[in-house]
């Protein structure tokens, strides 16, 4: 016999597949093109199903994209991890960038977010201190890889989340966003900066 689903289940599992849903749809179709509507019919629920699980598409948006920041930054983290020196680093961040540009269009629905969003500054601050926390997150753990670098961690994380993301990147294939975040990182990690 099946055990039957608590409430707070069944209400969890109905958030994870809108979640689900509304990552392909904007993914597929763009931010403008994802209604709630479309979102609650992929998931197989109703517009109210949606409304009581978010308050709005900005809300589940800005979510997938907390998400999708986490997920992305944790894989470059890792990488880190086997970094013995500043070069090794260099090279991992560069990777990491290179597969990140040329896989999804997130960079470009940010900024399709930001054309047709609500006027309003909770969710564009909620969007910014997402920002913000992966450029520090990752900036901290570069300027491990060189001394005196921690005061400025969270440009130097900036500096590699963006020239990854600039929309640019999504479609120019040379110099690639590999090639500029090393450009950035040698500059700023390596004592020699005779290399550029």
């Amino acid at each position: 016999m099946t055990k039957r689903m608590s409430r707070e289940e069944s209400q969890a599992a109905t958030r994870c597949k809108l979640l689900a849903a509304a990552s392909k749809l904007f993914a597929r179709d763009g931010y403008a093109a994802a209604s709630v509507d479309r979102i609650a019919a992929a998931a197989g629920f109703s517009k109210g199903a949606f409304y009581s699980n978010f308050e709005s598409k900005e809300q589940i948006f800005l979510e997938i994209l907390e998400a999708h920041g986490d997920a992305s930054l944790g894989a470059l983290l890792s990488a880190l991890d086997g970094a013995g020196d500043a070069k090794a680093a260099i090279e991992a961040v560069a990777a990491w960038a290179d597969a990140t540009a040329r896989t999804g269009n997130w960079s470009l629905l940010v900024l399709e977010h930001q054309r047709y969003a609500k006027p309003g500054k909770r969710f564009e601050k909620t969007q910014e201190a997402v920002f913000r926390f992966h450029w520090r997150r990752l900036g901290e753990r570069l300027a491990a890889f060189a001394p005196g670098r921690g005061s400025d961690a969270e440009m130097l994380g900036a500096v590699v989340f963006e020239l990854t993301h600039a929309p640019a990147m999504t479609f120019v294939r040379s110099p690639s966003a590999g090639d500029l975040v090393r450009y950035a990182l040698s500059a700023a990690l390596l004592p020699d900066r005779h290399h550029l």
